[in-house]
């Protein structure tokens, strides 16, 4: 069974897998994109603070590289 925590990350990875393809070369709104996933994502499986910070570090790992 999966837990809340890995749905969402999961959620967040598709998405930034998205996001990036159809947005190549905007990274800004790329990162505005999974920030605000991210803040989307704690508040709907109202994650722990604990895990909110874990989705948003993974979260930074997803920004496109400059």
């Amino acid at each position: 069974m999966k837990t809340i925590y890995k749905t969402a990350k999961e959620s967040l990875k598709e998405t930034a897998n998205e996001v990036k393809q159809v947005f190549k070369d905007d990274k800004p709104l790329v990162r505005m994109v999974i920030n605000d996933e991210v803040d989307s994502l704690s508040k709907n499986y109202n994650l722990s603070e604990y895990q909110r910070n874990l989705l948003s570090n993974y979260g930074c790992k997803l920004h496109p590289k400059n």
